[in-house]
């Protein structure tokens, strides 16, 4: 996983005060659990979704930029967290991890490449 944080902050409150849910698509979460649950990466990365992204992204063009970029360089599935700034990316073979790390440095200071708890690949 990639992470990144630019140096701006993001108000939750802003976020929350600005968010309009008629006619927002919201993430299919029993599709989340289903991919989960049968250790479906693909369908996972299919089914990520933050519906305060529609209000952030409009706020602060930079966290888009951040998810633009990410996907460029090779992100299987990228996401902000949260009411953001951070955003992060899902990547399945850590082999493409250098150049999504690289390629986002010069957008922020603050990027890190993580792997999550459990198995190394266990779905490869």
């Amino acid at each position: 996983m990639i992470l990144a944080k630019p140096s701006i902050g993001v108000s939750t409150g802003d976020v929350y005060k600005n968010l309009n849910l008629d006619g927002v698509r919201h993430p299919d979460t029993k599709g989340m659990l289903s991919a989960l649950e049968n250790g479906d990466y693909d369908s996972m990365c299919r089914n990520l979704g933050n519906v305060l992204e529609s209000v952030t992204l409009k706020m602060h063009p930079e966290v888009q930029q951040i998810k633009e970029q990410m996907e460029r360089f090779g992100a299987d599935a990228v996401l902000m967290s949260g009411s953001g700034p951070t955003v992060f990316g899902l990547v399945h073979y850590e082999s493409k991890l250098p150049r999504i790390y690289n390629g986002l440095r010069g957008f922020c200071d603050q990027v890190f490449a993580v792997r999550m708890q459990g198995d190394r690949n266990p779905l490869a």
